[in-house]
């Protein structure tokens, strides 16, 4: 299981776009810094061969805390041992040593290499969402930012094929990985 986190803006990322010759198109949007935070995971079960995405919104900054409430949400929902595979960011490395201080024997802990997002998967949920469906989307306020990166993300958790491509934007072709080549 893979998971990382990211901020979504209320400016929105803007992109190049057509438009008839002499009609520029003008985006009226917020001049405010106001931000959602997303938490996701990236599953592959072996055994089944299936791929899920969970992830969970919030209106701060990831801490520890948020990630270990994560992953017990994720144990209780999965029922079994956790993988869990993630960057080096220092929330990352506390939730960590906490759950090992505390004895956690549901989930076992691997970096990915410093400085390395591109061989994570969940990099790829962030940027189809960043580029995709909320480029040049002006929300109305934090909700409806939040509201519309919850659909996005809703919308992907449906698609397998999707996270599977995910999964393979980032290296690692399942298919290959099962077969054990």
């Amino acid at each position: 299981m893979l998971i990382d986190e990211s901020g979504f803006q209320l400016q929105p990322l803007v992109r190049r776009t057509w438009a008839p010759k002499g009609q520029t198109p003008v985006m009226a949007n917020w001049d405010r810094h106001d931000r959602a935070t997303a938490l996701a995971a990236l599953a592959w079960t072996p055994v089944t061969d299936t791929v899920e995405m969970f992830f969970q919104l919030q209106s701060h900054n990831a801490t520890a805390t948020d990630f270990i409430e994560f992953l017990h949400r994720l144990h209780e929902e999965l029922k079994r041992t956790l993988i869990v595979i993630w960057d080096r960011l220092g929330a990352h490395r506390k939730a960590t040593r906490v759950l090992r201080e505390l004895g956690v024997k549901w989930a076992q802990f691997e970096w990915l290499p410093p400085y390395c997002p591109e061989l994570n998967p969940v990099e790829h949920i962030w940027s189809t969402t960043k580029w995709g469906r909320l480029c040049n989307w002006p929300a109305e306020d934090i909700y409806d930012l939040a509201g519309g990166v919850h659909d996005d993300f809703t919308n992907q958790q449906t698609d397998k094929a999707l996270l599977r491509g995910h999964f393979r934007a980032a290296g690692l072709d399942l298919d290959l990985v099962r077969r054990g080549q």
